[in-house]
């Protein structure tokens, strides 16, 4: 990593590789808490966590700064835990392997956590150079965002002082974020019944393999496969074979694109040559639909044990029809933002618990920048789900953030860019649930913003960022701290 040490932002790459050194997947972030807690005792920087987890650090300003606007840092502690299905990694013991490939830094076969430990580290690295200007600092690290927004849902009201807060959890250098979607979960409880299997019948297992995945906002129209939603229609296209369904999982996370899913069907053993067949064909289907988007996708069969049950006739039909329906994907485009999704639905998690009672657990996340349209797809979803006998629970619910077109801040940092990099940025709406849209609640009267270097394929194990757009960042990150009044 000596490569890092050489560029502008060393000293940010230098606490982002401790980092990568300390478990933190959501709802693990105790050890990478102690570790900044320790780190913040050692160089004398006020740290207090409230009861979610939350660390708040502050700093004086530094000096003919003490009358500059006090300003907020912020960033969260949690990373998405993904790794390929072949790679051996335990999130809460292993560290994270850096690895550069022409420019870029990601991890061995994980998720690498730049989302959002190039943040924190930044924060870090602020509050430890003594030689920066800038105004009154303090620096939030929020808990679990990944999963929930756990840390954001419970700041106190009164916890900060300061009265700006720039965001560090954007994905794109040359980019500053003014507003982000919302997003609710639906969570589905979907039973099924079962009978004995035919001991004369035969097991395969189908697996679909080699997706992208990724975030399930900001990389929703991208034209990626949804593991479940491919494997669903496989199943549905093997109508001529009199299969029964045993087993049907898939996906990790409500807001990771689903990379794998797998399915085990019973048969007569003299389908086999015609069930390899139809797979081979389905595949080539595959790869032709989603040429250029999915160059790695593979459907596989192979024999297996032979299940003890299998869902029943109309339990079969029922759940492929349900989920072959499902609404799943980008629903509609922001007018005012071209490339800016405005409503989605990301079908992440199915989980099938095969003991009394039997059912499917489901998880959809919906995004949309408009509340009562996040709300409308939320409800139709759910209409559908009940129809199939489905039993739905909405919960998770957080805000969007709406644009300030009178915010000093964008203005500071607006002219900060042009001035660094010869260049206009780009004005963004984010397709994602920034923890922005949690605070305008609490303090309604914070002037904010979001930026950050670039980070391709967050919650997927292909993450990785850029490292001379982290210089930018950090350069613009300090100048923008200098320049506040």
């Amino acid at each position: 990593m000596q490569q890092l040490q050489s560029t502008k932002a060393a000293s940010l790459w230098s606490y982002f590789l401790n980092i990568c050194a300390i478990p933190r997947p959501s709802k693990h972030e105790e050890k990478i808490s102690q570790w900044i807690i320790n780190w913040a005792n050692e160089k004398n920087i006020a740290c207090s966590q409230d009861k979610a987890g939350n660390l708040i650090l502050s700093k004086p300003a530094s000096a003919g700064y003490q009358d500059k606007t006090p300003v907020i840092l912020q960033a969260h502690l949690d990373m998405v835990p993904q790794k390929n299905n072949d790679k051996q990694h335990d999130f809460l013991t292993d560290p994270i392997t850096p690895i550069i490939t022409d420019g870029w830094l990601h991890a061995d076969d994980t998720t690498l956590g730049a989302d959002n430990g190039i943040g924190m580290a930044s924060c870090l690295a602020v509050l430890g150079d003594d030689t920066l200007e800038h105004g009154p600092l303090e620096v939030l690290l929020t808990s679990d965002e990944e999963t929930g927004m756990t840390g954001a849902f419970a700041l106190e009201a009164d916890a900060l002082k300061g009265k700006i807060l720039i965001n560090t959890d954007s994905e794109q250098e040359g980019e500053l974020y003014v507003g982000c979607a919302g997003g609710i979960n639906v969570n589905i409880n979907f039973p099924y019944e079962k009978m004995e299997s035919d001991p004369n019948n035969s097991a395969y297992e189908i697996t679909l393999a080699g997706l992208k995945g990724g975030h399930s906002g900001v990389d929703i129209n991208l034209q990626r496969g949804n593991a479940l939603k491919c494997l669903i229609d496989v199943l549905i296209n093997l109508n001529a074979i009199p299969f029964q369904l045993a087993f049907f999982e898939g996906g990790t996370l409500r807001n990771a694109i689903p990379r794998e899913a797998h399915a085990v069907i019973v048969c007569p053993p003299e389908y086999q040559n015609s069930l390899d067949i139809v797979i081979n064909t389905l595949q080539i289907d595959l790869q032709n639909k989603f040429q250029g988007s999915e160059d790695n996708l593979k459907l596989t069969i192979k024999e297996c044990e032979l299940p003890l049950s299998v869902l029943t006739s109309k339990s079969q039909s029922t759940l492929l029809a349900c989920l072959h329906d499902c609404e799943n994907g980008v629903f509609a485009m922001d007018c005012n933002f071209s490339d800016v999704v405005q409503t989605s639905s990301n079908l992440g998690v199915i989980i099938q618990h095969s003991c009394s009672p039997t059912y499917f657990e489901m998880e959809i996340l919906i995004r949309s920048q408009i509340e009562h349209e996040k709300q409308l797809r939320a409800d139709k979803i759910i209409t559908h789900f009940q129809k199939h006998g489905g039993k739905c629970v909405k919960d998770g619910n957080y805000p969007g953030w709406k644009p300030n077109p009178n915010s000093a801040i964008y203005k500071i940092m607006a002219e900060q860019y042009k001035s660094l990099f010869k260049r206009e940025p780009e004005t963004m709406i984010i397709h994602a649930g920034l923890e922005c849209g949690l605070f305008c609640d609490k303090y309604p009267q914070w002037d904010m913003i979001s930026f950050g270097p670039t980070i391709k394929f967050p919650h997927s194990p292909a993450e990785k960022v850029n490292i001379a757009s982290v210089d930018k960042y950090w350069t613009l990150l300090v100048a923008t701290l200098k320049a506040i009044d």
